[in-house]
């Protein structure tokens, strides 16, 4: 089996430090958190906003023709413009704002993000009302706060979790989903279906159509694992190294799914065609499933992977303050307002997604018999786990997906992978911490 290129993990380090590098120049000019400039004073003044969500010419009707106005109607002092991206570009046009100086007064940004850009104080603490956090899950919002402090709030949530198809499971005899990652390997085994000369059919448990990198989390957490505990790498230990072996057993001793067989960028889902009996999935699988098999939608059937340490995977989008805002004031109710239940309801309703409150449980959205997979996900957000933990986390996404790949195509002993990676971050933190 082929080690771990050092020369390709460093390139790839050096890549992911502009972020840390655009952190350190905004730290050095710009505005502090400890000095807003008009904290206490009206909201006013023109603010630019960058959001990841709210995409194309009907997200972008949705926001500023009807959920900004209100925000605009309360507050006729500020204006707002909107710098539209993708998750893709995210991370690019942070930096660039920071690097040039401009960056948005009102910033976006996925979970796991929050370390890296709080520690080089490049987001100002939020000041929340004492009610303010009534209604959010207490483990999302650990992803929000940093050192006791809270620098951002949720508007959109992503979760994965175990799905079956209710009625293959059935038909093999099966009442119910598994309770167990034995039990679930155990399905998986007897659900898969191959032709005479070995051609798969159906796979017992599709592992390839969520991106590697988020499915071992999703694992990893489900075995009770940590990425990373007091700073430092722990998805090394045991339990991440066990994590890491059971995914890789199913795909090359079990053979339950067959490389190549579905993919993060596959257009049909394996699940919704009963090409898969269960999946590790997102949800917004009801958005394809809808579209591509709408007869089988309530076969989709959420359940934790591993009641007794009961854990969902828990990404999404999250609303933070630049703390180089000259207009900290309006920055600070744009943000509030950004995270409000009728923006989040919007924004999730638009592309499947699970909405940070609590209360929005009773909407007519996550109500509709046909998302039952956004109501899952909204009902277990008690158990929601998140990526990232540390400020050197942004390089280390990459390394953590090649790592997945590695060890999931048997080009890497799961163990050696890991420490191979520990090593990497390690490295990676030393780097942060100095830069």
């Amino acid at each position: 089996m082929n080690a771990r290129s050092p020369g390709l993990t460093r390139r790839r380090l050096l890549a992911g430090g502009a972020t840390a590098a655009g952190l350190a120049a905004l730290t050095a000019c710009g505005a502090r958190l400890d000095e807003p400039e008009d904290l206490n004073g009206p909201p006013e003044g023109r603010l630019t906003l960058l959001t990841p969500i709210f995409p194309g010419a009907d997200g972008k009707a949705l926001l500023e023709k009807q959920l900004l106005p209100t925000f605009l109607a309360q507050y006729p002092k500020v204006s707002v413009t909107v710098d539209y991206t993708t998750y893709d570009y995210l991370n690019q046009k942070i930096t660039t704002g920071l690097t040039t100086g401009i960056p948005a007064d009102v910033i976006m940004l996925g979970m796991g993000w929050v370390e890296p850009f709080a520690s080089r104080q490049i987001l100002s603490e939020l000041h929340v009302p004492a009610d303010g956090l009534n209604g959010y899950s207490e483990s999302v919002l650990r992803s929000c706060r940093l050192g006791g402090k809270l620098f951002a709030l949720p508007v959109v949530l992503d979760t994965r979790f175990g799905i079956a198809r209710r009625d293959i499971l059935a038909k093999a005899g099966y009442s119910r989903p598994p309770t167990s990652m034995a039990e679930l390997r155990e399905y998986a085994i007897r659900l898969t279906q191959r032709d005479s000369g070995g051609k798969l059919l159906r796979a017992g448990l599709d592992v390839q159509s969520l991106d590697p990198r988020q499915l071992f989390e999703t694992v990893l957490f489900a075995f009770g694992g940590d990425l990373f505990r007091d700073g430092k790498p722990a998805f090394n230990d045991p339990t991440g190294v066990a994590a890491l072996q059971w995914l890789t057993g199913l795909q090359l001793r079990d053979r339950v799914i067959d490389q190549g067989f579905s993919s993060p960028k596959a257009t049909t889902l394996p699940i919704a065609d009963g090409r898969a009996a269960m999946a590790i999935g997102h949800n917004n699988w009801w958005v394809t499933t809808t579209k591509q098999r709408p007869e089988v939608i309530d076969q989709l059937q959420p359940f934790l992977l591993n009641p007794a340490k009961p854990s969902i995977f828990a990404g999404g989008t999250l609303v933070s303050v630049s703390a180089a805002s000259r207009h900290q004031s309006a920055a600070q109710a744009l943000a509030r307002f950004m995270a409000s239940p009728d923006v989040s309801l919007a924004g999730a309703a638009q592309k499947g997604q699970v909405p940070a409150l609590a209360q929005l449980e009773q909407s007519p959205y996550v109500r509709d018999p046909k998302h039952a997979l956004v109501r899952f996900g909204l009902d277990n957000l008690r158990y929601g786990r998140g990526e990232g933990g540390i400020p050197a986390w942004l390089p280390l996404r990459d390394e953590l997906l090649a790592t997945v790949q590695l060890a999931t195509t048997g080009r890497q002993d799961p163990k050696a992978a890991l420490d191979a990676l520990a090593v990497t971050a390690n490295s990676a933190i030393a780097d942060f911490g100095t830069s």
